[in-house]
């Protein structure tokens, strides 16, 4: 078995542990979903096709990778909050999860920004980050004074490095539109141009 059979094993098992919650999300469509779908979307398109080729090229294999790894670290953060948090209460949870969305997107943009992290003050993001989660524990809902701190404290980050970012959301979205596999709305969440 090669290394890349694993990774379809471990995809296989990820979802069966998490296709009730998954699935749960999409009856609601909840905005945890949107965001997700686009990797989920790509991920079971290039497993259905690996099965029944019994192989994938090496770029194939490659997203399927990223895509995994994205997907298993995203869902492990959602389901702390959607268990832990919200007591698994979908509806309750679907309150909140623009702000858990905003959380996810300061992860990312975090991930990808390493290579800078000596040239950018994160104190603004941090205290973003904080507000988040002391507004999700509280369950406060002044979601657009979020929103702005978020943008602001983004906006001058990637103007002080004149770095444009792509999300990883946002290149799953792409991959998507190029495989021709439909996702569920047209205007997908690109959530790195605006919060």
């Amino acid at each position: 078995m090669d290394q890349f059979d694993i990774v379809l094993k471990d995809f296989a098992n990820w979802k069966m542990e998490n296709i009730d919650v998954i699935e749960r999300f999409r009856n609601h469509r909840s905005f945890i979903y949107d965001r997700l779908e686009p990797v989920y979307a790509v991920l079971n398109h290039i497993y259905e096709q690996a099965v029944e080729q019994h192989e994938l090229d090496e770029e194939m294999e490659t997203i399927f990778q990223v895509g995994l790894s994205y997907l298993h670290a995203q869902f492990e953060v959602i389901k702390i909050y959607y268990e832990k948090l919200f007591d698994a209460d979908c509806q309750a949870f679907e309150a909140y999860t623009p702000l858990v969305g905003y959380l996810l997107f300061i992860a990312d943009l975090r991930a990808d920004l390493e290579e800078f992290e000596d040239a950018i003050d994160y104190t603004e993001l941090n205290e973003v980050e904080t507000l988040l989660e002391n507004m999700i524990a509280e369950r406060r809902d002044d979601f657009e004074v979020a929103a702005d701190r978020l943008n602001e404290a983004v906006k001058r980050i990637v103007k002080d490095l004149d770095f444009e970012y792509v999300s990883i959301i946002d290149i799953f979205v792409e991959i998507a539109e190029n495989l021709d596999i439909p996702l569920s709305t047209d205007d997908a969440l690109v959530i790195g141009k605006d919060i």
